[in-house]
């Protein structure tokens, strides 16, 4: 599990790095010869392509999450069979 919330983590700070990274190059103060239109179409752009990112990285970090849970779900049932056939035998007296 630590995995996991270990990669969320990265995949956040990432995407905040990129947002961050996006904002600071594409800012009208930096651009002084591109009209206000023009800047603010760039930093939609980039925003759009880190958001895009960021969901990308959620994508990778959901299914990773979801073949850790079917794992443990399917020992956590195996486990549970071998349980119940072991209460049985032991009710009717064999051994194993």
């Amino acid at each position: 599990m630590n995995r996991q919330v270990s990669t969320l983590a990265v995949s956040a700070r990432v995407g905040a790095g990129l947002f961050a990274l996006s904002v600071l190059l594409l800012s009208p103060a930096q651009a002084a010869d591109s009209s206000l239109s023009k800047d603010a179409s760039q930093v939609g752009s980039a925003v759009g392509s880190t958001a895009r990112k960021i969901g990308q990285e959620g994508k990778k970090v959901g299914l990773a999450v979801g073949h850790a849970g079917k794992k443990v779900g399917l020992e956590v049932g195996h486990a549970a069979k071998k349980g119940g056939q072991a209460f049985w035998h032991a009710v009717k007296g064999q051994k194993q």
